[in-house]
């Protein structure tokens, strides 16, 4: 079984867009749940800077023996310029993906088997 959800957020007065993917899907050896999030922060800039440094670049993996957990995440941030009407803007963003792995536990048989 599979469901997808999926958000659009737009505000003028605060020049944010938020777009975010949720994707839920089940099967007999595990249930996956992964999120995507895109969010952009606009500005007017009137002087254009050198951005400083590479895009922030984060990374987490984890994985629980006990529960049978394993979660993943991805996270970049960073920021880029755009001209429109001859008006430099300013773009920060943060992409987000984020997985999470729950695995279900083995059904062994409960017949029984005799060899003779």
């Amino acid at each position: 079984m599979r469901k997808i959800l999926y958000r659009r957020s737009t505000s003028l007065h605060n020049r944010t867009k938020a777009i975010s993917v949720a994707e839920t899907s089940e099967d007999k050896e595990c249930k996956t749940l992964v999120k995507k999030t895109f969010v952009y922060l606009v500005s007017p800039n009137v002087e254009v800077q050198a951005p400083s440094s590479q895009p922030e670049i984060h990374i987490k993996k984890s994985y629980d023996t006990k529960t049978k957990e394993e979660k993943f995440g991805f996270k970049v941030k960073g920021l880029f310029y755009l001209t429109r009407n001859q008006i430099f803007y300013r773009v920060n963003f943060c992409h987000s993906l984020n997985i999470h792995i729950t695995w279900k536990p083995k059904v062994i048989s409960s017949k029984s088997v005799t060899l003779t």
